[in-house]
């Protein structure tokens, strides 16, 4: 074989020397000025022969290949960045083939090679030889690509990563070795890189989903490192449950498990646990079980779940009841413990302060009271859920006024008359005395013979023992909607909502609403996704407005009607012609020509009127012409209420109608 390779080189040498003797008279003055630039033209100049002389003819240039690899390790930042633009681009575009690999010399196949002829031999000999330097070459190249990868500024690591995701994704060359740089790059010191390096594996997998088995394994092996970095760990994890499974990856989601629980072993050992590092593993566990087929070796992980679940955070432990939720759930059964534990976690202060953790916990209450076949301890998870609800948010008071509604859907017909119900205690007190006598009824479980809010267990918390009065509070709640919800309730009827209430029931979405300020959504099927100063939005009826809104439509339709009235008048005035309007004048001074206008005696007779009025009248009188007497000595009290009384007319005929309708004006041009 080293015989063929000099016999090889020596084709390649003695084809490249024809092609330069050949080249000469064509191009005799564009050669001479592509030499004199590459050896003397500018840094930029210099590059871009090199680069046009390979695309021209890659076989017979590739010396300058290089020359541009051998720009990479040159300490000038500038000629480093420019030759790695150049070689990336001639190794995407030119040099690489996209559907297979390059092949050594002396690993190509020569099962058909004897049989050729002479000539044709020593062409597939060129070939072979110039596809083993194009594979040399790049193999440098991507050597100094990981040396770069490691280079102090980080713009040029950050470069770097987007050179190595470009040649991953679209050429299978020395693809391992590029994985490598990518993950790697996953424990840099700077979170930016290591973000980069973990949304660039992300982008991998939408491009190729057929790699997700060997970018794992790559990651795995970034995990199990003796030295490897707790931050590098972290983002290895981060980018693994952002995997998308199906149901064709159980194999893969196998493996997952078992590294996301061996990391759990590792980082609960320590003398100081990780949050967020367990967080995430956590979360990783929850979103590749259910991909998993048949029984998992799990349950030996329990106990240290339901040991964890009281001590860790609200989010963490909300994380841990879920997974043991699906873990109980495949197993058959859902055992009282988890209903204890969950009973428990559900007092925690933090989970009811983040909507994430609300929302979470809410699914969660809802799958395991849908499956519970105990009445008492749905009734109990019922009241503890409505407790928390009335002391928080209009949105989580929705979300668990939706939960509580579909749970009661799923049971009987007189469920809901057993919650607002309680049941008499000297029927359960001989009960219990003839459970306990027959020796059914265990020490520790005693059944109780009135409500407790600090019993551990919902099932013996005597929650049969009290009604939901919750329901009554809930019912005059301000918020309109959370109104609307308990009242459905009650009447056991369905809540008509299927929106987000963690979304649609906050104090920056009503805001954002007041201020007419138009929502991101450009689908507007719905009065929520229209704006509320568009005429498809004004002209809905009030029937169509969701409760929380009916004030601002209300107010704005009226607005709307107020301002088309006095444009209307101002068009009738405007169409008055002279002539008619002195006609007008003529006619009424020829009727009236006789009046005596006496202005002292009217002004007393008002006075005398009033006098009279003032004795016999309260300042809202039965009186039906007490409208014309609103201009009297009040009180600044007195006057508010009456402005406010007479605000709506606009026939008043004192000055308080006029006045409220400048304000109204006022705040016409304001918005």
């Amino acid at each position: 074989m080293a015989d063929l390779r000099a016999e090889a080189k020596a084709l390649f040498e003695k084809h490249c020397e024809k092609a330069s003797r050949s080249a000469g008279p064509r191009h005799g003055k564009n050669a001479n000025w592509s030499n004199l630039v590459m050896k003397s033209g500018t840094l930029a100049d210099r590059i871009a022969a090199l680069s046009l002389a390979i695309k021209k003819s890659p076989r017979n240039n590739l010396q300058n290949l290089t020359a541009l690899s051998g720009m990479l390790k040159k300490k000038n930042h500038r000629e480093c960045l420019l030759a790695l633009d150049a070689l990336t681009s001639l190794y995407k575009d030119e040099l690489l083939p996209s559907d297979r690999k390059l092949i050594k010399f002396e690993s190509q196949s020569r099962d058909s090679f004897s049989k050729l002829g002479k000539h044709e031999k020593e062409e597939t000999l060129v070939q072979w030889y110039e596809e083993d330097l194009i594979k040399s070459n790049y193999g440098e190249f991507v050597m100094e690509l990981e040396r770069l990868s490691k280079d102090q500024i980080e713009t040029t690591r950050l470069k770097v990563l987007g050179v190595v995701h470009d040649l991953l994704a679209e050429k299978p060359e020395k693809e391992d070795h590029l994985l490598a740089i990518i993950a790697n790059k996953l424990g840099d010191l700077q979170k930016k890189v290591a973000a980069k390096s973990c949304s660039l594996l992300i982008k991998l997998l939408r491009q190729h989903p057929n790699m997700k088995s060997v970018i794992v394994e790559e990651i795995e092996r970034l995990l199990y490192r003796p030295n490897v970095s707790p931050k590098a760990q972290y983002y290895a994890v981060c980018f693994l449950i952002q995997i998308k499974l199906s149901d064709n990856d159980s194999a893969l989601a196998i493996k997952l498990v078992k590294i996301y629980f061996s990391l759990f072993k590792a980082v609960t050992a320590m003398k100081a646990t990780n949050s967020k590092m367990l967080g995430a593993i956590l979360t990783g566990v929850n979103r590749a079980y259910p991909f998993t087929k048949g029984p998992q070796s799990l349950l030996e992980h329990i106990d240290t779940f339901f040991r964890y679940v009281h001590t860790v955070s609200a989010q963490i432990g909300i994380q841990m009841l879920m997974l043991l939720y699906q873990v109980m759930e495949r197993e058959g059964a859902i055992t009282d413990r988890f209903y204890m534990a969950l009973y428990r976690k559900m007092m925690d202060p933090e989970l009811v302060s983040h909507a994430g953790r609300s929302s979470s916990l809410l699914n969660l209450i809802y799958k395991a009271m849908k499956r519970d076949t105990e009445l008492n301890r749905i009734k109990a998870f019922i009241k503890r859920t409505l407790q928390l609800a009335i002391s928080h948010s209009p949105p989580f008071i929705c979300g668990a006024l939706i939960v509580v509604s579909e749970i009661i859907k799923n049971r009987p017909k007189g469920f809901l008359a057993t919650l607002l119900s309680s049941v008499k205690t000297e029927s359960i007190v001989d009960e219990t005395q003839t459970m306990e006598d027959s020796g059914k009824l265990d020490k520790e479980e005693k059944c109780p013979t009135s409500y407790s809010q600090t019993a551990r267990n919902p099932l013996y918390c005597g929650a049969e023992f009290t009604s939901i009065w919750e329901f009554q509070v809930l019912r005059q709640h301000y918020h309109p909607s959370v109104a609307r919800f308990t009242e459905c309730i009650l009447q056991n009827r369905e809540i008509d909502y299927a929106g987000d209430p963690f979304e649609d029931f906050t104090s920056m979405h009503f805001l954002d609403r007041f201020v007419y300020r138009n929502p991101k959504k450009k689908t507007q099927e719905n009065a929520r996704d229209m704006p509320v100063l568009s005429q498809q939005y004004l002209a809905l009826p009030e029937k169509a407005i969701p409760d929380d809104e009916k004030f601002l439509h209300r107010y704005l339709t009226q607005k709307l009607k107020r301002k088309s009235d006095r444009m209307g008048h101002e068009d009738d005035v405007e169409s008055v012609s002279d002539d008619e309007f002195d006609k007008f004048l003529d006619d009424y001074e020829r009727d009236e020509e006789d009046f005596d206008m006496d202005f002292a005696a009217d002004v007393n007779e008002e006075r005398e009127e009033q006098d009279s009025l003032d004795d016999e009248m309260s300042l809202f009188g039965d009186d039906a012409d007490s409208d014309d007497q609103t201009n009297g000595d009040f009180t600044a009290a007195e006057e508010d209420a009456l402005n406010a009384a007479f605000s709506t007319d606009d026939d008043d005929g004192d000055g308080s109608g006029d006045e409220s309708e400048g304000d109204y004006e006022a705040m016409d041009y304001e918005d």
